[in-house]
């Protein structure tokens, strides 16, 4: 029966490419994923089995959210992942984003 919850690896941790597949649904994450070397959309279409029409509607709403860019070349159009994309893919926060490091126990930072 599932109850909606991402199946666990044996040490109880969730994997940060079922997190990406909860977050953006398993055909975006694979999507997300393809593109990073940088993809035409019907390369996309072709490596993920989808109609260039969907290709194309799953690549939109990537570049919506900041996750992807595409640029036309000629006929084509080729897309690649931005640094978010990249920062989202590899499971890192993005440089620059998050809470700041903790300082370590005995460094006041004054030296």
């Amino acid at each position: 029966m599932h109850n909606g919850a991402l199946p666990l690896r044996r040490d109880g941790e969730t994997t940060a490419g079922q997190a990406l597949a909860a977050l953006l649904g398993s055909t975006r994450a694979a999507a997300l994923e393809a593109i990073a070397p940088g993809r035409t959309t019907g390369e996309l279409a072709r490596r993920l089995h989808l109609s260039p029409g969907a290709a194309s509607h799953h690549t939109r709403v990537l570049r919506d959210a900041g996750l992807v860019v595409s640029v036309r070349d000629g006929l084509r159009i080729v897309h690649t992942l931005t640094p978010l994309g990249l920062s989202l893919l590899a499971g890192a926060e993005p440089h620059g984003a998050g809470p700041s490091p903790r300082p370590r126990p005995g460094d006041d930072g004054d030296r």
